[in-house]
């Protein structure tokens, strides 16, 4: 689903991508420098679950923390998030209606980003904009990795980001999007459809139905 994300501190709201579908769901915890810690519950008291690998997001933490406490952070007074659902999305200005909230809760001017497929595409400009023949000399290059690779969990294990729910500049990239997913596209089989036609016209030609 389509997700905003807002610094107060930078008064930015940036659209970002959501995870990978297949991303693992965790209870979402809150910890405390104590030692002390929380899950978070609804009103019924199920625990609220989150994307166990979330490198966008973390990403976007990582920038914007301005060194504050973290539960100055998770509480929102920081940084925020909105998931909103296509349905809604497509329905109302949601990056309006947000900004117009937050302008008038914080009395500042809130700029709209991009700035992931931003530098994707600048990325993709000062490659020469690659096509599926040329190939990008560094398509899915960790250079391209967005978010840290390995993070620290809350018993002090390191975790790595299993490759398939990392994040790269390159999945918002014009060669992904045009060149990578119609040749995944064509392999499946998706572009059969003029074949085919162009099959059924020469049998008509050769019964001299043209």
């Amino acid at each position: 689903m389509p997700r905003l994300v807002s610094c107060n501190r930078c008064h930015i709201l940036q659209r970002m991508p959501d995870v990978h579908p297949k991303t693992p769901m965790v209870p979402a915890r809150l910890e405390w420098r104590d030692g002390e810690r929380y899950d978070y519950r609804d009103d019924e008291g199920h625990a609220v679950m989150v994307p166990a690998f979330d490198p966008l997001l973390e990403d976007f933490v990582i920038k914007h923390d301005h060194g504050v406490e973290d539960n100055t952070v998770i509480h929102g007074q920081l940084i925020q998030v909105w998931v909103v659902d296509q349905k809604t999305w497509k329905s109302l200005d949601m990056v309006t209606k947000i900004k117009r909230e937050l302008e008038q809760q914080f009395h500042e001017h809130y700029t709209e980003s991009d700035e992931y497929k931003e530098a994707a595409l600048k990325c993709y400009q000062a490659h020469g904009n690659p096509d599926i023949t040329t190939g990008c000399r560094d398509y899915l290059d960790d250079s391209k990795r967005i978010g840290p690779a390995t993070y620290e969990d809350g018993d002090g294990h390191t975790i790595t980001v299993p490759p398939r729910f990392r994040h790269y500049l390159c999945h918002l990239c014009p060669f992904q999007q045009a060149a990578i997913t119609v040749e995944m596209r064509r392999r499946r089989g998706a572009y059969n459809v003029d074949k085919t036609y162009d099959q059924r016209a020469k049998a008509r030609k050769r019964r001299g139905l043209n």
